[in-house]
């Protein structure tokens, strides 16, 4: 523990209410060592903090008032040149994956709010009481104080800051941990007037590492894989803290393959050797599959005002870019060693089946062994490795970090053989326990974090000496297989090679349990335009409260509500051996996510998730998301999947479209080969039926077919004729013939629109439904436009009604 450590732990607690509910309820030598370094450091701290919210005085800050709550960070924002139209706060409630704790809602009146603030701060109250036993030492401080800072996360993460700007869009947490950040930087002046160094981490290759796996057993390898990657971003970011002897509240962002934090000015050339000492880790571990790009930026006392600090965070993300085109130039004498050929070469023995390196370790697994394979498949030491993971995650309650000393971190040969992943973690100063149970904490004499998975779960491991505790958020959906299911794919199905009851469900399982046919969905997503909303979306009113607070909401989304969802549609299909768990989460983070899982269920996930993500962002029409979801069969490679389903979301944010006569693009979904913004793909309740979009459209069509009677022939006369209308749509689109001088949509004409009018209406007459003409007529009355959707809707519907021969 340092000095640092102290004076980030002061800067934290030293807005006033925390004077006031917070240092009162520390033991008294702690409050007293608080209130020491706050009556020191004043004038440094009252600067760290006026340049943290973006103000040069206190009577800056004192003009924008006090406020009630804490205005949702998506109501200041500028994205497509639009704003929203609402204005919506976060709920006065301790952070919970739960939508009257998570969802913006209309302002309170003034007594209620200020009746649930007090409640918090009770609450803090005795939370803080709580923690009293676990500093007893300074060494204890590290710990302590990253329970303090994940405990204000959950409680203040909704007050608002006591800084009352004009727009009061920041909450208490996020202003106090930038703070102290900027605080524990500021202990070091720099040249030329640099106050702080932004520093950012990036890993590249992780596309090809998660997804170049095959053989049995890579669905709980992938698992594994892509946790892992979490994991490594973790252990990088807090090995580069400790190098640099910076407490955890430096730590601005950690998730999605990229870290952020602030560094002292003086840190630069120490950088340069963590990179160095990072890079030979991971080409030892991964052979140059996997590399982390670090970059830094000086921040200057100007940086900090009318939105200058958006530049200075568009020349990091730069800085990484651009390392990533150098992967490895820091090794330097070693660099050689990188083109020496590796392992023997074509022998079979020794190449692993999940992976397809080399390694003098690999064996077969005995698990694998199957009548059609009696040697089971061949694999090395970190694919069982990563297996293990993957299965450990299946139940994990809580994640624990046993921090090593890094004098005690042996060397390594950089070009001897890969081992197991927990190698390279502990390489970067960690061992990783993912757990169930509370019970199952290690003995260690070193310092560990628990970070707790399951809200539920909060109370089980108290915070102690050398103890961290608190609630992180991770998108851990693994679908798991009961004895029931077993027994009914088996039979009705023919699978074999199933594992046993609570095993990992394997792809063609979920692919069997599709609806109508047999395939597995393949899911990405993004948000569309985040660098540029990054870059200029808070325009002059960005400082770097506001963006950890963007930064935060958005990782809040994506690594903690898109689990909710995931697994509320997993446990649906609980009970019923025809459904049963169905979707699994490969990847998670930061502002994109990948899944895999049935077909049809892949759908329903992707359509909430936007829906979702409109009512979390107050309803911006500017922040939006695209998807792309392709359907292929449980053998196709994951790798080729993943590409294909990229491209489909590629073709989804190039798609342009009008709304209300004005031109748009993105906030779209390609799905069966088709892109369609959002709203006419279907964001209404999940069994509503209609002819406004494709997904009640697929609902009424699936009525008529099912429940009405009418013959399959209307799908195939549908599907027929939108074929002929997306194939020539798209070929203009390509030559921009899609639009006329005035940039307004042109009506396609063509023999879709008399042959289908005319083959429906007939319909209509010999079946006498009504429903068929509605739909004849809907078609002609907007020139057939609306095939583009129903066309899909009609394709959609054939496939989830279909019916295994």
């Amino acid at each position: 523990m340092s000095d640092r450590h102290m004076r980030a732990f002061a800067a934290l607690l030293s807005d006033v209410r925390f004077g006031e509910h917070v240092l009162p309820a520390l033991s008294a030598p702690l409050k007293a060592q608080v209130e020491d370094v706050q009556k020191e450091k004043h004038a440094e701290l009252h600067r760290a903090r006026n340049l943290v919210a973006g103000v040069s005085s206190t009577l800056e800050v004192m003009e924008g008032g006090v406020s009630r709550q804490v205005r949702s960070i998506f109501c200041s924002l500028t994205a497509d040149d639009q704003t929203t139209p609402n204005t919506k706060y976060w709920p006065l409630k301790a952070l919970k994956m739960e939508e009257a704790s998570l969802f913006p809602v209309d302002a309170l009146p003034e007594q209620q709010a200020f009746a649930e603030q007090a409640q918090l701060w009770e609450t803090i109250r005795r939370e803080v009481e709580k923690l009293q036993p676990a500093y007893t030492a300074p060494e204890d401080l590290p710990a302590f104080l990253e329970s303090t800072l994940l405990l204000l996360q959950r409680y203040t993460w909704s007050l608002p800051n006591a800084y009352g700007e004009k727009l009061p869009d920041v909450s208490l947490y996020d202003h106090s941990r930038l703070t102290a950040a900027l605080a524990t930087a500021m202990t070091e002046q720099g040249e030329d007037g640099k106050l702080a160094l932004l520093v950012g981490g990036g890993i590249s290759g992780i596309q090809d590492f998660i997804y170049t796996i095959t053989a049995r057993g890579a669905t709980s390898a992938l698992r594994g894989r892509s946790f892992y990657l979490q994991l490594l971003t973790e252990a990088a970011a807090r090995y580069t803290l400790r190098r640099l002897d910076l407490p955890i509240t430096s730590l601005i962002y950690v998730g999605g393959g990229h870290f952020y934090l602030i560094a002292s000015p003086t840190q630069a050339a120490e950088l340069a050797k963590i990179q160095r000492e990072i890079s030979r880790v991971l080409f030892h571990s991964h052979r140059g599959e996997l590399y982390l790009a670090l970059a830094h930026t000086p921040l200057r006392e100007a940086d900090f005002f009318g939105g200058t600090i958006s530049q200075r965070w568009g020349e990091l993300i730069e800085g990484i870019r651009s390392a990533k085109l150098r992967r490895f130039t820091e090794l330097g004498d070693e660099l050689p060693l990188i083109f020496e050929p590796q392992g023997d070469g074509g022998n079979l023995d020794q190449q692993c089946r999940v992976c397809g390196q080399e390694h003098s370790k690999t064996t077969p697994d005995e698990d694998a062994i199957t009548p059609d394979d009696p040697e089971g498949v061949r694999k090395c030491p970190a694919c069982f490795s990563f297996e293990a993971l993957g299965g450990a995650l299946r139940n994990a309650k809580f994640l624990v970090l046993e921090h090593l000393p890094l004098e005690e971190i042996g060397a390594f040969d950089l070009i001897s053989e890969p081992a197991e992943y927990e190698k390279a973690l502990k390489a970067l100063g960690v061992n990783v326990y993912p757990l169930d149970k509370a019970d199952d904490l290690p003995a260690t004499p070193h310092p560990l974090t628990v970070l707790v998975l399951d809200d539920t779960k909060l109370n089980q491991i108290p915070p102690a000496k050398g103890r961290a505790v608190g609630r992180r958020f991770f998108v851990n959906v693994t679908p798991k297989i009961t004895k029931d299911e077993i027994e009914y794919l088996k039979t009705e199905k023919q699978l074999e090679d199933l594992p046993g009851p609570g095993g990992i469900k394997p792809f063609d399982a979920m692919e069997a349990q599709a609806h109508g046919i047999p395939r597995l969905g393949v899911l990405r997503m993004d948000v569309d335009n985040l660098g540029k909303i990054f870059a200029g979306g808070l325009g002059k009113q960005a400082n770097l409260s506001r963006i950890a607070a963007m930064s935060f909401a958005v990782s809040l989304f994506f690594e903690g509500w898109v689990e909710v969802l995931a697994e509320r549609r997993n446990q649906n299909g609980r009970g019923d051996v025809t459904r049963g768990e169905r979707l699994y989460s490969i990847y998670s983070g930061g502002d994109d996510l990948f899944f895999v899982g049935a077909w049809d269920e892949i759908a329903e996930l992707a359509r909430q998730i936007r829906v979702d993500l409109g009512q979390y962002a107050a309803h911006h029409p500017g922040f939006h998301a695209s998807a792309g979801i392709v359907l292929v069969g449980g053998k196709y490679p994951l790798s080729q999947a993943a590409e294909d389903a990229a491209g489909e979301e590629t073709a989804a944010k190039a798609l342009f479209w009008m709304k209300n006569g004005q031109p748009c693009t993105k906030d779209a979904i390609s799905f069966l080969g088709v892109a369609l913004p959002w709203e006419q793909f279907g964001l209404a309740a999940c069994e509503q039926k209609g002819l406004e979009n494709a997904h009640s459209a697929m609902h009424l069509l699936s009525d008529l077919i099912n429940k009405q009677n009418v013959h399959r022939a209307l799908l195939s006369h549908l599907t027929r004729i939108h074929a002929q209308y997306h194939s020539v749509e798209r070929k203009r689109r390509e030559k921009g013939r899609d639009q006329n001088f005035a940039k307004e949509e042109q009506t396609l004409w063509g023999p879709w629109m008399w042959q289908g009018y005319y083959a429906l209406s007939r319909m209509a007459r010999y079946s006498e439904k009504v429903d068929i003409q509605v739909l004849a007529d809907k078609l002609k009355a907007d020139n057939f436009r609306s095939l583009i959707w129903i066309g899909l809707a009609a394709r959609w519907a054939e496939l989830i009604n279909r019916k295994e021969k």
